[in-house]
């Protein structure tokens, strides 16, 4: 029975996918590289973005910790750049939105 759930719930989702790219396929909204990628961006205290008015207090942003450093990016910024490329506690990471 359980089986039977998956395979429907797949097929499901690969029909949804069908239809949703089939309808903008050789179509591009945005050119190539519209969305410029950063890489290993300048990074200010919580205390400082919000002094610089960079990030306010009720903005979300994507967190990660990982070895003792913590780091956030503001949501506001991921919409213009969409990904990036940093490093934290020497770990190679890719910020996506």
């Amino acid at each position: 029975m359980l089986h039977y759930v998956y395979c429907t719930l797949l097929s499901i989702m690969i029909l949804l996918a069908c239809v949703s790219t089939s309808a903008a396929f050789g179509r591009q909204v945005a050119p190539r590289d519209h969305f410029p990628v950063f890489n290993n961006p300048r990074m200010w205290s919580a205390t400082e973005a919000e002094e610089l008015r960079l990030v306010l207090p009720n903005d979300a942003v994507i967190g990660i910790a990982r070895g003792g450093e913590a780091k956030a990016y503001p949501v506001s910024i991921m919409g213009i750049h969409e990904l990036g490329n940093d490093i934290i506690a020497g770990l190679p990471i890719a910020v996506g939105w």
